[in-house]
């Protein structure tokens, strides 16, 4: 058995039951291919990296599923790119089972996740702050310095 992973983004304008029916559609489409789905969450609406269709931002959701053969990956990806809901799509190949959890966990383990990055950010500016202050002071420092070495 093969497992993948696929990520997906989708309009961010829907609203929370329009992606739940195109999750629905995916998960369908799944169980028609004969993929057993593993995982299905959304990740939430994050900042693309540049524009799709005008778009800034996207809502991301992440599916994980397993496969016998390889035989209707194509056919998967082919209706992933034709669905008119879904902007870009990804599917790789996962060198070991995904672990199976569900929706609360995972927006449980995203939140601390992402909690984590955003302190480490705020962490790195006022590290970044600080050095500037301290440039700063030193150039001051070093003017007044060279108007009293002039006087």
């Amino acid at each position: 058995m093969r497992y993948y992973e696929s990520l997906y983004i989708v309009n961010p304008n829907f609203e929370q039951s329009r992606i739940d029916e195109v999750m629905k559609l995916v998960s369908d489409k799944c169980g028609d291919y004969k993929f057993k789905i593993i995982n299905h969450h959304t990740w939430g609406k994050k900042r693309l990296a540049y524009s799709i269709q005008k778009h800034k931002y996207g809502s991301f959701i992440l599916l994980h599923f397993a496969s016998e053969t390889a035989d209707k990956l194509k056919e998967f990806d082919r209706f992933m790119y034709l669905n008119k809901d879904i902007l870009r799509n990804q599917t790789v190949v996962l060198n070991q089972e995904p672990e199976v959890s569900s929706d609360d966990e995972y927006k449980k383990k995203n939140d601390e996740t992402l909690n984590k990055v955003d302190e480490k950010a705020d962490e790195s500016v006022d590290e970044d702050s600080n050095d500037k202050v301290d440039e700063k002071a030193d150039e001051s420092v070093d003017e007044e310095s060279m108007k009293r070495e002039k006087e």
